[in-house]
């Protein structure tokens, strides 16, 4: 079963340092994206704020030259984000106590962003602006030398089966300066050995408070963001023109601005970035935000013809953002299949979000034969020709 942050009395740590963070695609460590890294099909453009703009950002970078070059270092300074007129009482601080522990069960999870990646070619979004399929892992871990309130981070190109384009250690406190959470990341120097470390925290392999050693990672500067409560949920973002990351491919500086929005079962970011010329080079007011939807967890078993009985594989565990799973049967037929389940909205026309389970044969994408129910049903099944499945709701079930 996922850890919760309150069920491990956790209290204050997570970083989405600017898309060092949450969008693996640019950093040190990656190219940057010809579109956005994070985001969802939308019909209408949201206005962004001025400093979200690319104009804006350069007009910061111009600021800052400037500035350094007239020996005014203060004025070069990244423009400090407004401090509270008065202190914080100390109702307040049990306010913010209580809001990060509700932004560090929101971000706890798996975040995919299948459904927007999926529809984007049939709404006939432009091809700069689509958006790379991202399957995000947000865990709970104990890691004293970071801080009682720390996550292991893992993002994933093309899904929870892709290769690895992210790792971080986040962490959360209250920031009584800014009236809001601190959310700040470490990048690790050798993530090799942390690869898929969240499959394993719940067993007696998982990581281990010894393993995290915070001089085995580096700090991500100026990307840290500020989250606020909105709603029923929390908005964060970075300070205008202090994150700065260097692109793996031709190392140029980029400086990058970053908007999040976050609520039970959706969070959306958007980012903008602009290297040392002002030229964009991602993101801006013409790209629509990425949508990473909350994953559920959902355990299956699968059943096929073996001669005259029956072969049956059970413990097959797959998410409802577009999770696939594959079943394989000695001696069956068919020998192997494969099970996909999406938690469908449909972005246009009238059909009812529904909850699909499809069934998938050979190395063919095209549906077998699909079921569907209401998007909160508890299970689904399915038997086309003989090929039977069940998948029921599980939340205990280990991810994979």
């Amino acid at each position: 079963m996922p850890i919760t942050t309150r069920q491990h009395h956790l209290t204050a740590a997570l970083f989405v340092a600017g898309i060092a963070c949450l969008l693996p695609t640019i950093s040190g460590a990656q190219a940057p994206p010809t579109g956005g890294v994070l985001s969802p099909p939308s019909g209408a453009t949201q206005a962004l704020p001025p400093e979200m703009t690319p104009e804006g950002v350069l007009k910061e970078l111009v600021t800052q030259s400037i500035a350094e070059q007239a020996g005014v270092p203060e004025l070069a300074a990244p423009t400090p984000v407004p401090v509270p007129v008065k202190p914080l009482t100390p109702a307040m601080q049990e306010v913010l106590n209580k809001d990060l522990l509700d932004l560090a069960d929101l971000l706890t999870g798996r975040w995919d962003n299948e459904l927007q990646t999926f529809f984007e070619p049939e709404l006939n979004v432009p091809l700069p602006l689509r958006h790379e399929r991202l399957h995000a892992v947000v865990k709970p871990i104990e890691a004293p030398e970071f801080g009682p309130v720390s996550f292991y981070v893992e993002y994933r190109k093309g899904g929870e089966t892709g290769p690895v384009a992210r790792q971080r250690i986040w962490t959360l406190r209250v920031d009584p300066d800014l009236n809001g959470i601190r959310l700040t990341g470490f990048a690790p120097k050798e993530g090799k050995p942390l690869e898929g470390a969240w499959r394993l925290v719940e067993g007696v392999d998982g990581l281990k408070p010894g393993q995290l050693k915070k001089d085995a990672f580096t700090p991500v500067m100026g990307c840290d963001i500020i989250w606020r409560r909105r709603g029923e949920g929390f908005s964060g973002a970075t300070r205008p023109a202090a994150c700065k990351l260097v692109t793996n491919a031709d190392k140029r500086v980029l400086s990058v601005s970053e908007q999040h929005d976050i609520s039970a079962n959706v969070w959306e970011v958007r980012d903008v970035g602009v290297d040392e010329r002002g030229v964009r080079v991602f993101g801006g007011s013409d790209t629509p935000p990425t949508r990473l939807k909350r994953a559920q967890t959902f355990s299956c078993w699968a059943s096929v013809a073996k001669g005259a009985e029956r072969a049956t594989v059970s413990d097959l565990v797959v998410h409802d953002q577009g999770g696939l799973v594959t079943a394989e049967f000695a001696g069956g037929s068919p020998a192997k299949l494969r099970l996909r389940l999406r938690n469908v909205e449909w972005p246009i026309g009238q059909n009812r979000p529904s909850l699909t389970l499809y069934l998938l044969k050979d190395s063919d994408d095209r549906a077998e034969g699909f079921a569907w129910g209401e998007p909160t049903a508890n299970r689904l099944a399915l038997d086309v020709g003989g090929t039977q499945v069940s998948c029921t709701r599980d939340p205990r079930a280990l991810w994979r």
